[in-house]
């Protein structure tokens, strides 16, 4: 009779992580794979131009669920969107305040704008930060990520790719230990940045910005800010 070897435990881990989530180049011919996940409401790892993110569809109650429970994050705390070009934060946030030209001068870029939600027609999900009244809107200069929005045509809700309280990653393996919440990590080569983030600036309130995350390229989004006439507000507990 023909013996099977029995695998030992280290191939079955393997075998069994691989069966929860595949590691994937973050590459144009993989778009498809990632908007598939993203219809079924799971989770994807995905490279953006600051960090590494975990991404769901910001239109899914289920997916946006299952995005707080990877990242183990308490439900109080806001989760940001992706899309895919300056043009699409109007489907989502009030734009009628900013000058003519500033969206598309900061984005694609490292920032997080925070503005209003709309409040008619937002196809966002309502578990998205339900009790908030801003939305912070993100363009990576990333062509993965912002390929993956456009087909999927939707805004795709997103977080750094650690459990909450971890650094940052610049890595797929440095969030190894996610991976299993993933449908898919999609695998764009170690991050040239400095694990900081983007910068989140409060573009709410028409004429001022206020910093609430010094992040990548604080200096030079608050530059640009100023050239287009908006001034900078200061607050107690801001980042410098």
């Amino acid at each position: 009779a023909r013996l099977c070897a029995i695998p030992g435990p280290r191939a079955t881990m393997m075998s069994s992580r691989a069966a929860r989530a595949r590691v994937l180049p973050a590459t144009l011919p993989r778009v498809a794979e990632a908007v598939e996940a993203l219809r079924r409401e799971k989770v994807i790892g995905v490279p953006t131009d600051t960090i590494y993110g975990l991404a769901a569809s910001a239109c899914s109650e289920k997916g946006i669920q299952r995005l707080y429970e990877a990242k183990q994050r308490a439900y109080h705390v806001p989760l940001a969107v992706c899309v895919g070009e300056a043009s699409d934060v109007s489907k989502y946030a009030d734009v009628a305040h900013l000058n003519p030209g500033l969206l598309e001068e900061l984005l694609p870029g490292p920032v997080t704008l925070l503005l209003r939600k709309k409040t008619d027609d937002n196809p966002l999900s309502k578990a998205l930060n339900p009790d908030a009244a801003l939305v912070g809107v993100r363009v990576p200069d990333s062509e993965f990520i912002r390929a993956v929005s456009r087909a999927y045509g939707h805004a795709i809700a997103l977080t750094s790719a650690n459990q909450s309280g971890q650094p940052s990653t610049l890595a797929v393996e440095e969030f190894e230990h996610l991976w299993s919440e993933c449908a898919c990590v999609f695998d764009g080569g170690r991050i040239a940045a400095t694990r900081s983030g983007s910068t989140i600036v409060d573009l709410s309130v028409p004429g001022e910005f206020s910093v609430k995350r010094a992040g990548e390229a604080c200096e030079a989004i608050q530059e640009t800010l100023r050239r287009y006439g908006i001034e900078r507000k200061r607050v107690p507990g801001e980042g410098e």
